[in-house]
This record gives structure tokens, sequence and C-alpha cells, in this order.
């Protein structure tokens, strides 16, 4: 029967002796702070309204409605939901007879750009960085290795030098 192949979204919490330790999760202070949702961005949602998101949606062009959002985004909205209920009474005003869930939340993240970029950018810039560094870390080796095949190789020619030095002046 395909019953057994869904899963149960619900974990049980593990009790101190059973099963292997797993790393600590963030606190939900840490992962508020993580994600952007801050007292600020709470405050600038109080002031919110359906008809913001209307009057933004027909500024919006077609093709900028709409469109995939990244793993932040959905961890975002989730904890946005939860902690702003002002948000979450909007969103069922206006999905789904005025917009699309998609077109809801490009329009969000539009409005509440200037709060959460910084937030958003953290977890790209890290990314980044963490990419360079495994890149330099390659090429790096690489270029340590050569430059001491390149010091044995110059030490050898001066031993042949200085010994041809002191043949002549004998």
């Amino acid at each position: 029967m395909a019953v057994a192949s869904f899963t149960w979204p619900f974990r049980r919490r593990s009790r101190s002796g059973d099963g292997p330790s797993k790393p600590a999760a963030p606190s939900a202070a840490e992962e508020e702070e993580e994600l952007g949702v801050t007292p600020q961005l709470l405050d600038f949602l109080r002031t919110l309204s359906p008809d913001a998101f209307k009057s933004s949606a027909l500024q919006l062009p077609a093709e900028a409605a709409g469109g995939e959002l990244s793993y932040w985004q959905q961890r975002h909205d989730v904890l946005v939901l939860a902690r702003a209920k002002e948000l979450a009474t909007i969103r069922y005003d206006l999905w789904p007879r005025h917009m699309k869930d998609e077109q809801f939340w490009t329009l969000y993240f539009l409005l509440s750009r200037s709060y959460i970029l910084p937030y958003e950018l953290r977890p790209i810039q890290k990314e980044k960085v963490r990419r360079m560094e495994t890149e330099n870390s390659k090429p790096t080796n690489a270029i340590t290795v050569e430059v001491e095949m390149q010091e044995s190789k110059c030490s050898r020619e001066s031993e042949t030098l200085t010994d041809d030095s002191e043949n002549h002046d004998a």
C-alpha cells in the first residue's frame, strides 16, 4: 500500500540516553537574527495593509512577479508568518483571490527589502568565501610545490657554480 511511503512530518524528541547525540540546533533568537526577523522588520510589517500589496502589484511588471524562492527566503517566510500575525492576515486576505502566492512573496521581499537585504546577503557571501577558500587552497599548494622545486634547482646550480669556481682558482 502507498501509505507506507509517506513519512511522518513530526519527529520524536529523543531522551538523553536514546541514540547518538545531534548537534544543537540554533536557538530561536539566533535563527531570527540569521533570517532577519528583527523588531524593526516586525514594526514595519505592522504598518502594511492589503492595499500596499495591491498597489505594488499594479506597478510590478508581469515577468517580475513569481519565481522560485531561495532556501533562505523559504525559511524566512515561514518564520515571519509565525512571528507577524498581521502579515499572515494580509496573506490570507490576498491569496488566492487577488494574487498568487509567488506574487505575494515577490512583493513582500520588494517591500521589506531595506530591512532584510543585509541578512539575505550573508549566506550568499559566506558561500562565496567558502568557495573561494576551496578554490584558493588548491592553487596555493601547487605554487608552493613549484617554489620548492625551483629553490632546490637553484641550490643545485649554485653548488655546481661554487665547485667550478674552486677548480678554476686552483
